[in-house]
């Protein structure tokens, strides 16, 4: 199908809030759909679920650069960052690096779950490169640093192999929330140490909600404690005979306790096939083209760029404001002109994706300069 095609039942929005949740692909919507109607007459087949979740191995695999062993079904990014959280062998004198005013799905686990744990917190702003921050806080009772890959207000994107040296070289587990990145940006797990990589579907990998990635090293595994192991953990052969219990599956598997997400996980599995058509890298260079236009008019605009403007730290996210007016005001003023953006912290969060296009990035900016001029 083509491109313009994907997404055409949104043509009467201008939708720049893929960091936010992203519509569903027309093809998706209706595989969804069939597969509805078809459970109607009850559920499919032990073979089509395994069929569906080896294919979502291999296009998740494909998509992140690793191989599909390391790869396992999430229902969303807070479950793959709890379960490297609990499969880590931690002790007394431990302390885990994260970073300050981060999105909570990659604060509340470290913080609720791991009392007897030190937390050293960085800030995300400062003089120094975030990398340098977060690198100075490590001590020798660091057992963990978790980091969001990029910044979900600013859109800082964290140099995954400079972090990922640092730690592998003193022995530290890292683990990145990569719900912003993932989708949106090239990605060679393979070429990377990280530990762990959580990702749900919800955002810049098209939905829908309820399906996500986890990827484990498989190097890493060695290293856990048994944890997060339930029925489906086990590597089934015959799910007709209960006794003898079959092994331990030997990859990122054994980290899927139970059933998977079903109606979802369908609907990812061909999102994910839209995106590895496309390609990573045509996406990420379609979407830095449009941020390259918003971020040039919003220069002329006198505009404060809250995002980097650097490359090596920039992403698909474009935060803005302008300090003399009200942010939330142009927020309305942009949805009253069906321009679909997020509003945070006071400012307006720009996300576009592969499929829109340069026509749209100029519409946003010409709305965006009729409501300074009012």
């Amino acid at each position: 199908m083509e491109i313009s095609k994907l997404f055409s039942h949104t043509g009467n929005v201008t939708y720049f809030n893929h960091a936010s949740s992203s519509p569903l692909a027309a093809p998706v919507r209706e595989r969804m759909k069939k597969l509805v109607d078809k459970l109607e007459a009850g559920d499919l087949s032990w073979n089509f679920w395994s069929g569906q979740l080896e294919t979502f191995c291999s296009e998740s695999a494909k998509l992140l650069g690793t191989k599909p062993q390391e790869i396992c079904c999430i229902p969303n990014t807070s479950t793959g960052l709890l379960i490297p959280l609990y499969s880590i062998p931690w002790q007394d004198t431990d302390n885990v690096v994260l970073v300050e005013n981060g999105f909570p799905a990659n604060v509340v686990p470290w913080e609720r779950n791991l009392p007897h744990v030190q937390k050293r917190r960085v800030e995300i702003e400062g003089d120094a490169p975030l990398e340098d921050r977060i690198m100075e806080a490590v001590d020798e009772h660091t057992r963990t640093v978790a980091i969001d890959w990029v910044d979900f207000f600013t859109g800082y994107r964290i140099d995954l192999k400079m972090l990922g040296d640092f730690c592998k070289e003193r022995d530290i587990f890292l683990v990145v929330d990569g719900i912003q990145g993932a989708g949106a940006i090239e990605l060679d797990l393979s070429s990377l140490h990280v530990d762990f990589f959580a990702a749900q579907s919800a955002k810049w990998m098209l939905g829908p909600v309820g399906a996500g990635i986890l990827y484990v090293n498989e190097e890493t595994m060695t290293r856990l404690k048994p944890a997060f192991e339930g029925g489906m953990s086990l590597d089934w052969r015959d799910f007709n005979i209960f006794d003898p219990l079959p092994p331990i599956k030997e990859g990122a598997g054994r980290f899927e306790p139970g059933s998977q997400p079903g109606i979802t996980l369908v609907g990812f599995v061909g999102n994910l096939k839209i995106l590895n058509s496309v390609g990573i890298d045509e996406i990420q260079r379609r979407i830095f083209e449009l941020r390259g236009i918003l971020l040039d008019g919003l220069a002329r605009l006198d505009a404060e760029i809250i995002s980097p403007a650097d490359k090596k730290h920039a992403s698909g996210i474009l935060t803005f404001r302008f300090p003399d007016r009200d942010s939330k005001a142009l927020y309305d003023h942009l949805t009253n002109a069906k321009i679909v953006v997020s509003l945070r912290k006071n400012a307006i969060r720009l996300s576009p994706h592969f499929y829109n296009t340069a026509n749209e990035a100029t519409r946003v900016l010409d709305v965006i300069r009729s409501f300074n001029n009012s």
